[in-house]
This record gives C-alpha cells, sequence and structure tokens, in this order.
C-alpha cells in the first residue's frame, strides 16, 4: 500500500521535517528518533511506505535516511519557504508512476473526489473499507493538488496538472545539435534544415544550436 495513512496533508509534512530535525539528511536516523523530532510516534512509522515509495527516504537496514531531494524538500519545509516545498514535492511526485496514471484518467474529463478515490485506491493497493487507507486516499489527492501534480476547480473537480517524467525534465533544458556540412550547400537547403529540426521541438522549451563553418545560428522555442 503506497499512500499516506491515516493522516491529512500537514501532518505528513510534519513528519518529513521531523525526520530533517532528527539529521536523516546527514546520517541514517531510527524511526523513533524521526517520531520523536516530528511529535508524532505511530503516524510517523506508518508514513515510512508512502516517503520511500516516492524517493523521499532511502532504507538503510533498519534505519532510514532522506534521499537529496527529499532532503530539499524537507529543508524548504523546515525553513517555511512553501513555494520551494511544493515544487520540490512535485519533482518527487513526477517521477512516482502513479502520479502519471491518475494524471491519464483525468484527460479524459474532471473527476470528483468521490469518482476519483476508487481508480486512486486500485492504483495504489489501497483499500477503502479501511479508514486510515481511505483518508490516505483523500490525502493523497489533496498533496496532488497543493504540489501541482494535478489541478482542482473550485467546485472540488480534479484534472491533469503539470508533471513530466524525470525523463522530460532532464531534457526538456537544452538541445544542441551539430551538423556538418560541406562548403557547396546550398544556404537555402541550411534554413529549410534547421527549420525541419526546430519544427519537431515545438512541445518543448529547447535551445537549438546548429554550427556551420564557423557560424553559429541559434533560435528559442
Amino acid at each position: 500500500m503506497t499512500v499516506p495513512k491515516g493522516v491529512a496533508r500537514d501532518t505528513l509534512l510534519d513528519v518529513v521535517v521531523g525526520w530533517y530535525a532528527a539529521g536523516a539528511a546527514d546520517a541514517p536516523v531510527d524511526t523513533a528518533d524521526a517520531a520523536a523530532a516530528a511529535g508524532y510516534s505511530d503516524a510517523t512509522t506508518r508514513q515510512t511506505p508512502f516517503l520511500e515509495a516516492v524517493g523521499v527516504l532511502d532504507a538503510e537496514g533498519r534505519d532510514h535516511r532522506l534521499t537529496d531531494r527529499g532532503a530539499a524538500l524537507a529543508a524548504a519545509l523546515d525553513a517555511g519557504d512553501e513555494a520551494a516545498a511544493r515544487e520540490r514535492f512535485y519533482t518527487l511526485l513526477a517521477g512516482w508512476p502513479p502520479t502519471a496514471q491518475v494524471r491519464d484518467l483525468l484527460r479524459g474529463g474532471a473527476m470528483t473526489e468521490d469518482e476519483l478515490l476508487p481508480r486512486v485506491a486500485d492504483l495504489t493497493g489501497a483499500d477503502l473499507d479501511a479508514g486510515r487507507e481511505r483518508v490516505g486516499c483523500r490525502t493523497l489527492l489533496d498533496l496532488f493538488a497543493w504540489a501541482g501534480a494535478l489541478d482542482r476547480t473550485d467546485d472540488g473537480r480534479y484534472l491533469p496538472g503539470r508533471v513530466e517524467t524525470r525523463a522530460v525534465e532532464r531534457e526538456r533544458s537544452a538541445l544542441t545539435v551539430g551538423i556538418e556540412l560541406s562548403v557547396d550547400v546550398d544556404p537555402d537547403d541550411v534554413e529549410n534544415l534547421v527549420r525541419a529540426v526546430r519544427s519537431g521541438l515545438d512541445d518543448e522549451e529547447a535551445t537549438l544550436s546548429a554550427e556551420l563553418d564557423g557560424v553559429t545560428v541559434e533560435g528559442e522555442d
């Protein structure tokens, strides 16, 4: 089961800060120490599977430590920088398969929470008949909306957000294309070639750089 268990979003985020306060950014930490720092005993333990699944925590023996991204998230939360915390949790959720699966479900149209909960439960293996897991599914949807992974309308319907896979995030920042041409190439052909390459980048934020006989032609999508 990979949903938060029996807690609201704010409590889940407090648990993340608890791991940070206990020193899990620097070394493996026992769950009891993280729980003491967070101020939640059983609730801290219950969130470990979800935090591992989304990449906030890594297990090291019986202890856990924050991943680099988990530590960055926790540091933002600890500093009260909500904008940075949302962005960092968004990045973590973007690489978690159920996020994209829920997004795909919503491509056919907006859904209410009640309509979406059974689908989320199926995707995450949660049991809606178990009270804590039902709460966890609701918390997951709230977390998706808070982080920007899904959009939530004023009347409570959910729509796909701005989720991208990690692979896209790595590739979208810049793209360089090197082109080697003979000296007798027709300039019109060069222009057409550059346009053809750029036309394939319409859906990406990228920079195209074509080096031709010592002359650099650059453009941005």
